[in-house]
């Protein structure tokens, strides 16, 4: 079965040029948004960057704003898979945390325009209430997931949490925002301190968990 796929020495198909066009104009729109703003990387700067006509800007999105989420959305898919393959549950729950920690940092490293795209997409969502509203409904539903994500990891350890597992969730996403606008402002800051902070806020919830240790059974 092809499965879409080009026989061995044709070219690629429709679906791979589609494919490889939509890579190449959200990278570009990366690049942009970094230089010169959400306002500033206009869709005719985006497709002539990435070397094509604003019709194909228009083959594959609707709009700048559709582009924009479409970039969030893969952003935070492959955020909640690097955590979701971190917390297996497997090891001490301390060490799980700090290597979950360092993880994220080493995926926020690989590419060094998120940090800063990132919070372009929150300054435009300040002044954009249509936009407001779906990245918060984006971060809302991260939210969630990682809640969902914590519980099975605290089950699996036998631990209940002082807390609501949407409200450890929120407050995990807090420090790692927190910490990823500070380094964006004061890069001297030590990649050293969000794995401590976390493995430290984690023995603080585990101590919480009155007269429980955590256990396998």
């Amino acid at each position: 079965m092809n499965l879409g796929r080009s026989p061995r020495g044709a070219g690629p198909t429709r679906a791979e040029r589609q494919a490889a066009t939509r890579a190449a104009l959200l990278r570009s729109a990366s690049r942009l948004i970094c230089r010169h703003g959400m306002q500033g990387a206009s869709i005719d700067a985006i497709a002539a960057d990435a070397g094509f006509t604003k019709g194909a800007f228009y083959a594959s999105f609707a709009s700048k704003q559709e582009m924009f989420l479409v970039m969030l959305d893969e952003k935070f898919a492959t955020a909640l898979a690097g955590l979701e393959e971190a917390m297996s549950g497997a090891g001490e729950p301390e060490e799980e945390a700090r290597e979950a920690a360092e993880a994220f940092l080493a995926y926020a490293n690989s590419d060094p325009e998120w940090p800063r795209l990132y919070q372009e997409f929150a300054a435009h969502a300040a002044r954009d209430e249509e936009f407001r509203v779906e990245l918060a409904t984006r971060m809302r539903a991260l939210r969630a997931r990682m809640a969902s994500l914590f519980e099975q990891w605290a089950r699996s350890y036998g631990v209940v949490p002082a807390l609501p597992h949407e409200d450890v969730a929120t407050m995990t996403f807090f420090m790692a925002d927190g910490f990823l606008l500070n380094r964006l402002i004061d890069p001297s800051i030590d990649e050293a301190l969000y794995p401590t902070m976390v493995e430290i806020f984690l023995q603080g919830l585990l101590a919480r968990v009155a007269g429980a240790e955590p256990s396998r059974d």
